[in-house]
C-alpha cells in the first residue's frame, strides 16, 4: 500500500476543519453579544403569564429600549415598578426579554466548536494511522497479509466516520441559515400577530350505487375552504371563511343524475365576536353564522370524523344573518399560565411506515436532521355553562302576512353544559388508563321555524308560504373517555307542517332525524385533545330520518322530487394522518330508502370512498 494514498482523505480533513472554523469564530461573536429588550410579544407573553396591568403598564416606558447587559436592564426595570416588584418578577421578565436568537446561535456555536474538536482528533488520529501504515509498508515481509488487511480496515472505517461528521456538519450549517432566516423574517410586517388564515382543502374518489341501481365511478374536488380570523382587539374577533362550490353533491348522489353544476366560491359566514366568556361572562355575535341546532358547525373537519355527514347535519345544519347575546359562566378562575409541555407524539401506523420503508429499499435516504418535538400549551378549561338567544333574518314566514324579516318570528335560544377531568391524577400519570381523562358536552336547542335549515329551505321554498313557521329542538351530547369519542344527536320538529304539494294534494310532515357515533383513537396518549385529529382512528355511525320521504314538485309542468332523505345511513370509517397536516381516509356508506308505502322505493344505495385531506 502506497502512504501517498492517505494525503487526499488528510487534505479533505484538514480543509474541513478550517472551514468549520470560520463560521464558529462568527456564530461565536454574535453568540456573546446578548442583549436585553423588552418587545410588544414580550409584554403579552407577560400578561399571558399573569403579571398585573399595573406592573404591565408601568413596563410599557421600557418597550423596544435594548440593554447590553443584565445589570443596566434590571435597573431600568427597577426605576420603573420599584425594588420589591422588580426582585418578585424578576426571573419572569428576564425570560421574556433575553435574545433568543443569539442564546440559540452560541448553542449552535457550541456544538460546532465541540464538532471541531472531534474532527480535530480524528485527525490525530489519521495521522498516527498513517505513520503505523508507514511502518507497515517498511515490514510488510515481517508481518502476515492478514493484520495489514485490519490494519487497512480500520482506515476505512475512520474514513466513513470522517464522512458521517462532514454530513453531520451540513445538516448543522443549515439549521444555523434557517434559523438566522426565520429571525429575520421575524422582523417584517406584524400582520400575523392579529390575523390568522387557516384553510382545508379535500379531494374525494369512490364508486356509488343509487336506489335505481345505477353505478357510478366518482373523482372530484370535494371542498376548499379558506378560513380568516382577525384579533380586532383584545376584546373583538372577525372571522370569515370563502369556500369553494360546484353546485353538486360529490358525495352520495342517491338520485338517478346531477343538476347543472355551477363552479363559484362563496362566503360560508363572516362575523363579529365582541366579549371573551374566558375572562367575562356576556358576549355579543353579529354577521352569517351558524345557528346552534346539532352539532353542525360548518367545518368539515372538526363536525365529523367520516367523508359522509349523518343525516341529522346534512338535514338540519342551519345558516343564516343573525345578531346574538351570549353567557358563559362562571368565568374561569385567573391562574398562572400552564407551563409548555412536549407530548410524546400520535405515531401513524400504517401508510406512513409502509411508504418510508418503500422508499429506503429504492435508495431514499432522510435528512439526519430532524424536527423538535413542538412544545404545547394545554387548552384551558371553558366555562361550565353556556346560553344564548339569536334573531335571525330567516326566509319562511306566517301565512298570516305577507312576508319579510320580523325579529319577533324568527328566533333561537341555546344552552350547554360542559365540563373535563383527569381523575385526579397528572397526565403523565394517566398512561395505559382506558377512561380518563374524560370530557363531556350537553347542548338543547330551539329554533322557531325548522324550515330555516339549509337542505329543508332549498327542498320546499316552494311550498314555504304554505308551511309558514314549524318550531323545532336539537339536544346533543359529545364526549370522550380515554381514547375512545362517542357523539348522540336529536333534532326535529314540534309539530306537523300541513300543505299542498305540486299536484295539489294534502301533505303533512314533521322532519326529525337522530344519529349515534363512534371514534377509537390508536397510539392514543393522555395529552390527545381531539379524538381523529393526528395518527390513526376509526369511525362507525349509524344515521336515521322521519319524515323526510320527499314531496312532489311541479315547474313549468315538470314534476320531480324534492326533500327527499334516506331512511337510513351506516358508516364505517379510517384514516391517517399520513404527514403533518395531511390526512388520507376510507369509507363505506350504505344507504336505505323509505319504503314504497311511505313514497320512497324501499332500495339500498351504497358508496365506497377515498379522500385526501389537507389542513393548514
Amino acid at each position: 500500500m502506497n502512504i501517498r494514498q492517505t494525503a487526499i482523505p488528510i487534505a479533505a480533513a484538514a480543509l474541513l476543519c478550517l472551514a468549520l472554523c470560520f463560521p464558529s469564530g462568527v456564530a461565536a461573536s454574535k453568540g456573546d453579544q446578548a442583549t436585553f429588550t423588552l418587545t410588544k410579544q414580550s409584554l403579552d407573553n407577560l400578561r399571558q403569564e399573569g403579571l398585573p396591568n399595573t406592573i404591565l403598564n408601568k413596563l410599557e416606558g421600557l418597550k423596544n429600549q435594548t440593554f447590553d447587559t443584565e445589570d443596566a436592564f434590571l435597573e431600568a426595570v427597577k426605576q420603573k415598578i420599584g425594588k420589591d416588584q422588580a426582585a418578585r418578577y424578576q426571573a419572569q421578565i428576564l425570560k421574556h426579554a433575553g435574545d433568543e436568537i443569539a442564546t440559540e446561535i452560541k448553542q449552535i456555536t457550541d456544538a460546532l466548536q465541540a464538532q471541531k474538536r472531534v474532527i480535530d482528533e480524528l485527525l490525530a488520529q489519521n495521522r498516527a494511522l498513517e505513520a503505523r501504515l508507514a511502518e507497515l509498508e517498511a515490514t510488510r515481509d515481517e508481518r502476515t497479509q492478514k493484520q495489514a488487511e485490519a490494519e487497512i480496515r480500520k482506515r476505512k472505517e475512520l474514513e466513513q466516520r470522517v464522512k458521517e461528521l462532514e454530513d453531520t456538519e451540513t445538516d448543522r450549517e443549515e439549521a444555523t441559515r434557517s434559523i438566522i432566516r426565520d429571525a429575520m423574517s421575524k422582523a417584517g410586517s406584524k400582520i400575523n400577530e392579529s390575523v390568522t388564515l387557516g384553510g382545508v382543502l379535500e379531494v374525494v374518489g369512490g364508486w356509488t350505487e343509487d336506489f335505481s341501481g345505477q353505478n357510478e365511478g366518482l373523482l372530484g374536488l370535494n371542498t376548499v375552504d379558506l378560513d380568516f380570523e382577525v384579533d380586532v382587539n383584545q376584546w373583538t374577533l372577525a372571522s370569515f371563511k370563502i369556500e369553494y362550490d360546484d353546485g353538486t353533491n360529490l358525495q352520495f348522489p342517491t338520485t338517478s343524475g346531477f343538476e347543472g353544476e355551477v363552479d363559484r366560491f362563496n362566503l360560508d359566514h363572516g362575523f363579529l365576536t365582541i366579549g371573551d366568556p374566558q375572562r367575562f361572562p356576556p358576549f355579543i355575535t353579529a354577521g352569517r353564522i351558524y345557528l346552534p341546532f346539532g352539532i353542525g358547525t360548518g367545518d368539515p373537519v372538526a363536525d365529523v370524523l367520516s367523508i359522509q355527514d349523518p343525516l341529522t347535519i346534512e338535514g338540519f345544519e342551519t345558516r343564516e344573518d343573525a345578531i346574538g347575546i351570549g353567557l358563559g359562566f362562571p368565568t374561569p378562575a385567573i391562574a398562572p399560565a400552564t407551563p409548555p409541555v412536549t407530548p410524546p407524539p400520535v405515531r401513524p401506523l400504517v401508510i406512513n411506515p409502509l411508504v418510508s420503508s418503500i422508499s429506503r429499499a429504492l435508495g431514499y435516504k432522510p435528512s439526519k436532521l430532524q424536527p423538535r418535538p413542538t412544545p404545547i400549551t394545554p387548552t384551558p378549561a371553558p366555562p361550565i355553562f353556556n346560553v344564548g338567544a339569536y334573531a335571525y333574518n330567516g326566509d319562511t314566514f306566517d301565512r298570516r302576512d305577507k312576508g319579510g324579516f320580523n325579529p319577533q318570528d324568527t328566533y333561537s335560544f341555546t344552552a350547554g353544559f360542559r365540563t373535563r377531568g383527569n381523575c385526579g391524577r397528572p397526565f403523565d400519570q394517566l398512561v395505559g388508563t382506558a377512561f380518563c381523562p374524560w370530557s363531556i358536552d350537553v347542548d338543547v336547542d330551539y329554533t322557531s321555524s325548522v324550515f330555516d335549515s339549509r337542505y329543508l329551505e332549498d327542498e320546499y321554498k316552494l311550498f314555504l308560504g304554505q308551511i309558514g313557521f314549524v318550531p323545532g329542538m336539537a339536544a346533543s351530547v359529545k364526549a370522550t373517555l380515554g381514547p375512545v369519542s362517542l357523539v348522540g344527536e336529536w333534532n326535529g320538529a314540534l309539530r306537523r307542517a300541513n300543505f299542498l304539494d305540486g299536484l295539489g294534494n294534502s301533505v303533512n310532515r314533521e322532519p326529525s332525524a337522530w344519529q349515534v357515533s363512534l371514534g377509537y383513537q390508536f397510539d392514543w396518549n393522555p395529552w390527545v385533545e381531539e379524538i381523529g385529529a393526528q395518527g390513526n382512528y376509526l369511525t362507525i355511525g349509524y344515521s336515521e330520518t322521519n319524515d323526510f320521504q320527499g314531496v312532489t314538485r311541479v315547474v313549468n309542468g315538470e314534476q320531480s322530487k324534492v326533500g327527499e332523505l334516506p331512511k337510513r345511513r351506516f358508516i364505517i370509517g379510517a384514516g391517517e394522518w399520513v404527514l403533518d397536516n395531511l390526512q388520507y381516509s376510507v369509507e363505506y356508506n350504505l344507504n336505505q330508502d323509505y319504503s314504497k308505502s311511505e313514497g320512497g322505493t324501499g332500495s339500498w344505495a351504497y358508496g365506497i370512498f377515498s379522500q385526501f385531506t389537507a389542513v393548514w
